[in-house]
């Protein structure tokens, strides 16, 4: 799973996820023509099939060439 809202996709527990940080809501593999950057994000994606991680786990990086950064929105309580 990719997500832009780690908070929310916590929520639903999936085996493993990647959070591009800061990419908005609809860009989650980046912005439109952006083709180098949505192939790496996608590969990281797929990567981690390949490493250990424990169940439910959001693994966060960064990709500077994404630009402006964004705060996902925050789940209520």
């Amino acid at each position: 799973m990719i997500t832009v809202s780690p908070e929310v996709s916590a929520q639903m527990r999936p085996p493993r996820a990647l959070y591009p940080k800061g990419f908005k809501i609809g860009n989650s593999l980046g912005r439109p023509g952006m083709r180098g950057l949505q192939r790496e994000v996608l590969r990281d994606a797929l990567n981690l099939l390949n490493e250990n991680t424990r169940p439910g786990e959001i693994i966060t990086r960064e990709y500077p060439e994404y630009g402006e950064q964004y705060e996902p929105p925050r789940v209520k309580n």
